[in-house]
């Protein structure tokens, strides 16, 4: 009989374990949260991508070539360049200093002047010194626009939005035209140049402070408007009362657009603000916080923001990113074109004409950044009796970037220059000695008894003694 081997018996096999289990899993697990990664990434970046095409246009003032046609009946001047040429967008991150002009647009179309720039303000922004200066114009004033003549500030928007085929050619957008003749007037107006334009609608700054969350504002004064206007052309009452508060969208734009409660000059100082608030708000928020708002943001980027700045290129967001996370609060100057530092030549109803020099100190400052908007301010007066000698220092003093008042006549003859310091401002007062290399003798911390009385707005008197130098005229 045959006989029968037992079959060996069965091993039992052994688990795998749980470390090994991971080891095996890792890679899959490790490639899908990659993937994942990648594929977030890389949704974000077609997102952004697309978002900043969008809100990007072309500067309309960088395409003519030739004369455009000219709205019927409108005088025109020949299109030979501009004023001051705009140079091409920077290549890489934003490295140089630029002047960007921001308009606050209403674009609802109203029966006396249509789509308008209810807020202009021109900001210098200096990447390398990390700092940032806000001019505020108010929109009453009166001034020579291109193709329109003289006319108040805010009708630069609305008569290039009207016109722009007529003015910058075919195919341009009339949000572009408007920005365009805006930017055209102002460099016009304070003799600078605009590199780049940004505007947005104010239905879009609304629901953008929304996404934030609101901005953190004290509000100094209580705001009492009883005829604001409403979408729908009507007027509400309104009441924002005095403390720090977070306002909301609609809030904000309320605290920084009412002109009925007090002056257009205050209302200008309110917009800095709300600017200053939101820009805190977006960095204190952190990065995960602001991505994950990245896919609102866009949409409300796309509907209600538009810029000349090169925004689709890298290097450009990477450098006005940087300039944001270092920007601190004590680097943004704050100035606005008013009576107290511009006196107005003729008023008329609501027309306000600036005066040219007040203008061109102003803007001096402005150009000289949060550093001379602290220093305190200068004036000039003539004790050498020498016809114009302060007016022409005064000049010179401007360029160097101090911040001068309007220049006046001494009393006396005085045989020395004098430097005299009403209200505490040894930096500049040494600076200015420095400059014009005077004796320390000369340089007067706390004025004598029969010092010349302090002057109305200045901080320091410089007195032009018989011993000036024709260099202190940058001759």
């Amino acid at each position: 009989m045959p006989t029968t081997e037992p079959s060996p018996a069965k091993t039992p096999r052994r688990r795998a374990r749980p470390s090994q289990q991971l080891r095996r899993w890792l890679p899959f697990v490790v490639g899908l949260a990659i993937g994942g990664l990648l594929s977030g990434a890389w949704l974000l970046y077609s997102r952004a991508s697309r978002t900043l095409t969008t809100i990007q246009q072309t500067d309309p003032r960088r395409q003519i070539t030739a004369a455009p046609i000219r709205p019927s009946g409108v005088p025109g001047r020949p299109v030979v360049g501009e004023l001051f040429p705009t140079p091409a967008p920077l290549p890489n991150a934003l490295q140089q200093p630029v002047n960007v002009l921001l308009l606050g647009v209403d674009k609802r179309p109203s029966a006396d002047d249509g789509v308008r720039s209810d807020t202009l303000i021109l900001v210098h922004l200096d990447p390398q010194a990390k700092w940032a200066s806000m001019l505020s114009i108010p929109r009453d004033s009166v001034v020579s626009i291109p193709h329109l003549g003289r006319a108040k500030v805010n009708s630069a928007y609305s008569y290039g939005y009207t016109n722009a085929e007529a003015i910058y050619g075919a195919g341009t957008a009339p949000d572009a035209a408007g920005a365009a003749l805006a930017a055209e007037t102002i460099e016009g107006f304070l003799s600078i140049k605009v590199d780049y334009t940004a505007q947005v609608d104010f239905h879009g700054f609304e629901v953008l402070v929304d996404t934030v969350g609101g901005v953190l504002v004290d509000v100094q004064q209580p705001l009492l408007d009883a005829e604001y206007p409403t979408e729908d052309y009507g007027v509400e009452r309104i009441y924002i009362p005095a403390g720090l508060q977070v306002l909301g969208g609609h809030t904000a734009l309320i605290y920084a657009r009412s002109r009925h409660a007090s002056t257009d000059f205050d209302r200008s100082k309110r917009q800095q603000l709300v600017l200053r608030a939101l820009l805190d708000q977006v960095r204190a928020r952190g990065l995960l916080e602001n991505i994950t708002a990245l896919p609102q943001w866009a949409e409300v980027l796309e509907q209600n923001i538009r810029t000349t700045l090169p925004i689709s290129s890298f290097g450009m967001i990477n450098g006005l990113a940087a300039l944001a996370r270092e920007l601190k609060s004590d680097r943004v100057a704050q100035l606005s074109i008013n009576p107290l530092d511009v006196a107005i030549d003729l008023e008329d109803g609501s027309d306000i004409y600036w005066n040219r020099a007040d203008l061109a100190r102003l803007v001096a400052r402005w150009q000289a950044g949060p550093d001379a908007a602290n220093q305190g301010h200068i004036q000039v007066l003539n004790g050498a009796a020498v016809a114009g000698i302060a007016g022409r220092i005064s000049d010179y003093l401007i360029s160097k970037g101090f911040a001068l008042d309007a220049p006046g006549q001494a009393a006396q003859v005085y045989e020395h220059t004098t430097i005299i310091d009403y209200t505490g401002h040894p930096d500049t007062r040494r600076r200015l000695a420095d400059l014009l290399g005077l004796d320390a003798r000369y340089v007067v911390g706390q004025p004598s008894p029969d010092a010349p009385p302090a002057p109305a707005q200045a901080d320091i008197l410089l007195i032009i003694g018989q011993d000036y130098q024709p260099r202190w005229l940058g001759e």
